[in-house]
This record gives C-alpha cells, structure tokens and sequence, in this order.
C-alpha cells in the first residue's frame, strides 16, 4: 500500500491527537517513538514528515505551546484538573533524560565501546588509536590520543580542538583507510543533519570511508545519500545506556525515561562490562562493511571534492550551521542529486 503525503499527513495528525488525548502533553522525541517506531508498518509516520505535521497544527491552532525548549505541545482544552501537574512532571521526565544522555561516560561511551568491541571480534581491520575502555571498577573512559587526529600527514577536521573519529581502521586485505563516527542519540539521522555533514568533513580530511552508527538512519539517508555518495550507514536499532545510569539517577531512570505512560523511550538497553555484543553488530563488520567497503570507497573519493566543499567551505559540518536547508538545495543542484522519498 502506498499513500500519497496527504494521506501520511492525515494519518499524522490522527495519531498526534489519539496520543494527546490519554497523555495530555507530548514533545516530539515521545511522538516518534509512539508513532513513528510502534505499531504496524503501515502506520508508521516518519520523524520528517511528522515534524511538519506539528508545525501545521500549531500554526493552525490544532496544538498549543506549552513549554519551550523542548517545545511541550497539548490540546487547545489543557487545563483541566491534573493538566498542569502532568505538563510539570513531563518537564521533570525529559530534564532527567537530558542529564543522564550528557554523561558521556554513562551513555555516549557505551556504544562506542559495543563498536569497538564488535570491530576486534571482526577481526578484518587494523585499528588506529583506540575505543574506551573499562577499569577495574566498570568505568568507562577514553584513553589518551585514543582518537586519530593525523593520518599519513593529512591533519582530521576540526583536529585542532583535539576531536577526532570515534574509531580509525584500515581494511586487512585492501588497505584503505576508514572512519567510523557513534552516534548514540535519539534523533534520526537525516541527509542535510550536521552529525552527517560533520562526519563527510572528517572523512574528507583524511581521505577515509566514512561509517556512520547511529540509531534511526532512515531509508532517505541511507538508500539516498549515503549510497550515492559513497557512506556507509549501520543502525544500532537502540539506545545504550550503562547500568550506572540507574544510581546516577536515584534510580528514577527506568520509571521516569523507559515507562510507557511517562517519556516511553522502550528500546533503551543497558550495556556493561563482560556482557556480550549483539551478533548483528559483528555480522556488520565482519561481513557488511568488509564486503561492501571497496565499492563505496571508491565512489566517495570520486565524489570527495564537491563534497568537501560543502562540508567545509560552505560550512554543512557545522552544528549552527546558517541556511542549511538552502546549501543542502544548493548541494542537491550542483551535483543533479534529490533525496528519495522517505516511505520508499
């Protein structure tokens, strides 16, 4: 079954007001993991496409504003009894999600560490520096110079701030460079985002592969961009989260982040020292990545020129990026490339 925008529109907005209806406030990281990831397929309505069915309903008086950064959206009749304790909890619910996403540590780190291990268990690539690394006590950290930040005298973008690729690896067999950057956010990853954009500078600089593993990569950016140009894209299909997480929250993580009824964000799965790393992430690098690395290399060193010039010259990687949406048409243009539909 195909449906027409209309039609995904629609169907967007009847789920946004069913969704309102019970839970009474909502922000759109809640919409997406109720709407876009829960239920049959076919209903299913994309983060894209449902961010600009949020717009249209505020602007036209559908959902009110109730609360900016993030911008908290309910029905025109809130206030009724409860309404304002609800509006205060949910605030509280994703303030302590924000706390615990920024420990580096206690989240970012984690799936870092899950590639890295899943990388050596492939045992098809030489490694550059380092992954974090656990002490005695289960704690995460990154070791000094653990990211590459030169590579056969090229210098990495942004390397004079000391940031460099999550991991560095060389192909056992063929021997071309590759860069991996772990994105372990809740955000889907879409074609014109900076995390792209910032790794395709990177990947430029160095003249290596980029990979991306994020979460949510959307069939726009992995089948549109990322296949065209030369990048290759793995989904984690979940958050991780150390279990530390659970003391360093008081232990309000699981009933305040994970509950259905309160923020809802289910596929949280939590990662510790000795456990062991999915199979899908070592198939990835022991089968997919080695397979399909020398096609996709190929194909973005060709491309690499026009894309460092909108990375960097025109400033794509950068997370304040002005116009974005403007240079990215602009990229589109130049190279006679349009994103594919988002529900193909």
């Amino acid at each position: 079954m195909i449906r027409t925008l209309d039609e995904w529109h629609a169907l967007g907005r009847k789920r946004i007001l069913s969704i309102l209806s019970k839970s009474r406030v909502t922000y759109n990281r809640h919409l997406e993991i109720k709407i876009s990831e829960a239920g049959p397929r076919l209903q299913r309505v994309m983060p894209m496409l449902l961010s600009n069915v949020i717009r249209e309903m505020v602007r036209s008086g559908e959902l009110i504003n109730q609360h900016q950064n993030p911008n908290i959206l309910s029905l025109p009749d809130f206030g009724k009894p409860g309404d304002a304790a609800r509006l205060k909890a949910f605030i509280g619910w994703h303030e302590l999600f924000l706390k615990c996403s920024r420990e580096e540590k206690l989240c970012g780190m984690v799936l870092e560490r899950i590639v890295f291990e899943a990388v050596l268990l492939s045992q098809k690539y030489q490694i550059f520096g380092s992954g974090p690394e656990y002490d005695e006590k289960g704690n995460l950290d990154k070791p000094p110079h653990a990211e590459l930040l030169h590579y056969t005298g090229k210098t990495i973008y942004g390397g004079e701030k000391g940031a460099g690729l999550d991991l560095f690896l060389v192909h056992q067999d063929l021997r071309f460079p590759i860069g991996i950057e772990v994105k372990n956010i809740r955000e889907w990853v879409y074609p014109s985002s900076w995390q792209v954009w910032r790794l395709i500078a990177r990947a430029c600089s160095l003249e290596c592969l980029p990979v991306l593993v994020a979460r949510k990569i959307p069939y726009v950016t992995r089948a549109g961009l990322f296949k065209h140009f030369g990048i290759l894209g793995f989904e984690s299909q979940f958050q991780y989260y150390s279990q530390k997480i659970k003391a360093f929250s008081d232990y309000k993580f699981d009933d305040n982040v994970i509950h259905k009824d309160r923020l809802g964000f289910a596929d949280i799965k939590f990662f510790k020292k000795g456990d062991d790393v999915p199979d899908y992430f070592v198939k990835f690098f022991r089968d997919n990545l080695h397979t399909n690395a020398p096609e996709y290399y190929e194909r973005f060193m060709n491309y690499l020129p026009v894309l460092k010039k909108y990375a960097i010259d025109k400033g794509l990687a950068e997370e304040k990026c002005r116009n974005r949406s403007l240079i990215y048409q602009q990229f589109k243009e130049e190279v006679g490339y349009d994103d594919p539909s988002d529900e193909e």
